[in-house]
Formats: C-alpha cells, sequence, structure tokens
C-alpha cells in the first residue's frame, strides 16, 4: 500500500466526523467555547506526541512556515465552526471539503507543482460533487 494513503484515509474520516461532532456540540456550546475545548484537545495529543517522538521545540528554518499553518489550522476552524452554526451539516461539510481546489491552485503558485490536465479534471469533479451535495 502507498505509505501516505493511509493517513489520508484517516484524515478524511476524521474530518468527516468532525463535521458531525461540531454540530451535536454546537447544539450545546458556542463557538468560543468549541474552540477553547478544541485548543485543548490539540494541546493533549501534541504534548504526548511530542513526548512518544522525543522531539524538543526547535527554532529551525521552517518555522514561520509551521507558524503560518498553525494559523491556517486555527482559523480555518474557527470558521467551520460559524459555518456548522448556521447551515445544515449536509451542506456545510461538503462545501468545506471543497479546500482540494485551493491546495492544486496553492501547490501550483507555491511549489511550483503542474497543473496537469488530470489534475484540472479532478479539481472540476470535485467541484460538481460539492455541488450535488450541498444542492447548491
Amino acid at each position: 500500500m502507498i505509505d501516505w494513503l493511509l493517513p489520508a484515509l484517516g484524515f478524511a474520516l476524521t474530518q468527516g466526523a468532525l463535521g458531525i461532532t461540531t454540530k451535536l456540540a454546537l447544539r450545546d456550546v458556542d463557538w468560543p467555547q468549541l474552540l477553547l475545548w478544541t485548543a485543548a484537545a490539540y494541546a493533549a495529543i501534541a504534548a504526548a506526541l511530542i513526548a512518544l517522538a522525543g522531539t524538543a521545540l526547535v527554532l529551525q528554518p521552517g518555522v514561520a512556515w509551521a507558524a503560518v499553518a498553525g494559523l491556517c489550522a486555527v482559523g480555518g476552524l474557527v470558521l467551520f465552526f460559524l459555518a456548522l452554526g448556521r447551515g445544515a451539516a449536509s451542506q456545510v461539510v461538503p462545501v468545506t471539503a471543497g479546500y482540494p481546489l485551493a491546495g492544486v491552485l496553492f501547490a501550483a503558485l507555491l511549489l511550483g507543482e503542474e497543473l496537469t490536465p488530470q489534475r484540472l479534471g479532478g479539481t472540476v469533479l470535485v467541484v460538481a460533487g460539492i455541488a450535488l451535495l450541498s444542492r447548491l
């Protein structure tokens, strides 16, 4: 099996569950409270994984990009929480799953990856799927 496939499938599964668990949580808590509990879970899991890996925090090249990635993760979660607080999970989750479009564009612009007809076609199919699933 391709070594990246299992973690990628795990990500898809957990992100799908995130939409449902977030919607359930928003029945009783507001988005700032949800963000606080999410941050606590992130911190606990990060501390455990860092301890298991025996890794120390070191300032080195790439740390700035790591911080930007963290900002994207937190900002994205806040926007996701706001969207789920206002819309149906069956519509919000497919729309937010459209991030491959941004990923393909950013990969081309920032990483110099090639925009092949296959990638562009796949991206069009993702967008079409989002439109069908969310009934936009």
